[in-house]
């Protein structure tokens, strides 16, 4: 596979520096009335035009992406092993301390660190028999 020269243009005829795009051309042109337009836009979702109303929020205001509270549960501490707090987590939502989802990511959290741990005790395994080999 070639390889351009250092500071030599793969394309001498594409683009030219400081070329400006269409896009930016047009954010120039709209640059002085913006104040104007967001007004008008305002103006008619003040007077129930929908589509302005959703333009200014979506644009305003995007979704808050959903975080979990934090959670408190004194007998996960107490649990020793990865089962035993699982079952500490789907009895905090049987009882109604701890919301569904919230729960579900705890134990998918569980069976990730499960997974990891399987994978240190594989990987230690798997050094003692190379120096074994040795």
């Amino acid at each position: 596979m070639a390889k351009f020269k250092r500071g030599q243009s793969g394309n001498p005829a594409g683009k030219p520096r400081g070329a400006r795009s269409r896009f930016t051309k047009m954010r120039e042109k709209l640059e002085a009335d913006l104040p104007d337009l967001l007004d008008a836009t305002k103006q008619a979702a003040l007077d129930g035009d929908m589509t302005a109303m959703r333009l200014l929020l979506e644009r305003t205001l995007p979704p808050q992406k959903a975080t979990a509270a934090t959670v408190n549960i004194p007998a996960l501490e107490k649990a020793s092993g990865l089962t035993e707090k699982a079952d500490v987590v789907l009895a905090a939502v049987g009882r109604g301390e701890l919301p569904p989802d919230v729960g579900a990511s705890l134990v998918d959290g569980l069976t990730r660190m499960a997974k990891l741990k399987e994978l240190d005790d594989i990987e230690r395994r798997l050094l003692a028999l190379e120096e074994q080999q040795q």
